[in-house]
C-alpha cells in the first residue's frame, strides 16, 4: 500500500529525530518509538481502513519479531527494536522486511568498519577461530567473550542504520519521487 505524502513526511521526520537522538544519546526514548508506532497505525487505519490496520500491524510485528533476537543477545538495544517496529507500522508488509534487511546491512557494515578502524579485527578473529573449531569438532558452541575495552565491545547508534535503511526502502518503492522531483526542479531548472 502506498504511503500518503503526509505519512511519508512524518516517517522521514521521525527517522531524522531518531537518528539525531540516538547519535547524541546512544538511546531511543519510548516517547518517540511508541508515539511513532501509534501514529503509523493511525495513518494506516485512516488511509486504508481495516486493510491498513492489518498492514500496519503486520509491519509492526515484522520489525519487532525479526529484530528481537538481536536484542536478546545484546547486539542492539530495545529502542532500536521498537523503532524498527514503528517504521514497520508506516511501511507495512512487505516493505518493512526490506527496510529491516537494509538496516541490518548498514549496521553490519558500520560495525565491521568500527572494528577495523579501532584495530579489533584480529582480536575478533582470535576469539571466533577457537569457537568455530570447538563447534566443528565437538558439535558444541562455546562462546568466548571479548575483553573489556576491545573494539568489539564498542557500540554505535543503530537508529542511524535504521534511518538509512528505511530511507533506502522509501526510495526503492518510489515514495521519495515527489520530493526528488521538487529538488530536481529547484536545482536543475
Amino acid at each position: 500500500m502506498p504511503l500518503s505524502n503526509l505519512s511519508t513526511v512524518l516517517l522521514l521526520s521521525i527517522l531524522i529525530v531518531a537518528a539525531v537522538i540516538d547519535t547524541k544519546q546512544q538511546r531511543l526514548p519510548n516517547v518517540l518509538t511508541v508515539s511513532a508506532a501509534l501514529l503509523g497505525i493511525t495513518f494506516q487505519c485512516w488511509l486504508y481502513g481495516w486493510n491498513g490496520l492489518m498492514n500496519g500491524v503486520a509491519g509492526f510485528f515484522t520489525g519487532l519479531l525479526l529484530l528481537l533476537p538481536f536484542y536478546a543477545i545484546r547486539w542492539m538495544g530495545a529502542g532500536d527494536v521498537k523503532l524498527m517496529a514503528a517504521v514497520g507500522t508506516f511501511l507495512g508488509w512487505p516493505e518493512s522486511i526490506l527496510a529491516m534487511g537494509l538496516s541490518l546491512g548498514v549496521g553490519s557494515i558500520t560495525a565491521f568498519g568500527i572494528l577495523v578502524l579501532n584495530g579489533g579485527f584480529l582480536n575478533y578473529l582470535r576469539r571466533y577461530g577457537p569457537m568455530l573449531k570447538c563447534l566443528l569438532f565437538t558439535g558444541q558452541f562455546a562462546y568466548i567473550g571479548p575483553n573489556q575495552g576491545e573494539a568489539s565491545t564498542l557500540t554505535f547508534p543503530f537508529g542511524l542504520a535504521i534511518a538509512l535503511g528505511s530511507l533506502a526502502t522509501l526510495g526503492w518503492y518510489g515514495h521519495l519521487n515527489p520530493y526528488l522531483a521538487i529538488i530536481k526542479a529547484a536545482y536543475c531548472g
